[in-house]
């Protein structure tokens, strides 16, 4: 699959990161005061940042991005979220509020391929999704959720730059675009990881967050074999 050359992406994700957390385990140690949402946004700036200027969506940025192009960044993003509500749907937790439900982000992406029809490379399936190791807690469930979530939180923002491509149309866009109830998924979200408290819990969350940025950061490069994340 021919991925985007040179970039600087803008993956709208409402998080921000400490360079001391950036590619390694963080410590066991006490929080200081503040929310998990807190520790997430520092504990992540680094590689936030870095993702700014992901190679993967320097024509979409520029606007420039041609159809086939176009379907092979939606058939790696395709990969990159459908692998991540594997992940989160096989993991049950007794402590996940019922209301926290995982939407199905990667269905927009179908529609959006299904809408732009046959201009993809024939070896770029739709089976090759990441792998992620079971998730083994509850803490690290909500950070890999608070990575796949706040990701969206930009997503218009790209939308608008597909306009040379559709037009005033929603159609193969609808995965940037956005749905209705994304602010209120992210709001419950929020009021879930506040409700987080635990310093070993906290720490599971974030181990988790870096970890799932890291795999966006790679499975979206044209690299081989897929990329594997334990969480």
């Amino acid at each position: 699959m021919t991925l985007l050359p040179n970039a600087r992406v803008i993956v709208s994700l409402e998080l921000e990161t400490d360079v001391a957390c950036f590619r390694r385990r963080p410590s066991r140690r006490r929080w200081a005061l503040g929310t998990t949402r807190d520790h997430l946004r520092q504990g992540t700036r680094v590689i936030h940042e870095r993702l700014h200027h992901h190679p993967s969506f320097s024509e979409l940025m520029d606007e420039t991005i041609a159809l086939p192009g176009y379907h092979a960044l939606l058939t790696r993003l395709f990969g990159y979220h459908h692998g991540l509500e594997l992940a989160l749907d096989s993991a049950i937790f007794p402590e996940r509020p019922h209301a926290l439900l995982v939407d199905r982000r990667s269905q927009r992406l179908l529609q959006d391929l299904e809408d732009l029809g046959p201009n993809g490379p024939d070896n770029a399936p739709l089976t090759q999704t990441v792998k992620l190791d079971a998730i083994k807690s509850y803490g690290a469930w909500l950070g890999v959720l608070y990575v796949r979530e706040g990701s969206m939180m930009g997503g218009r923002a790209l939308a608008a730059k597909l306009d040379h491509l559709f037009g005033s149309q929603l159609s193969g866009r609808r995965f940037f675009q956005g749905g209705g109830g994304d602010g209120a998924a992210w709001q419950r979200l929020c009021r879930a990881m506040d409700a987080l408290v635990e310093p070993a819990a906290q720490d599971q969350a974030l181990q988790a967050a870096v970890a799932s940025f890291e795999l966006f950061d790679t499975w979206m490069m044209p690299r081989e074999p897929i990329a594997r994340c334990g969480v």
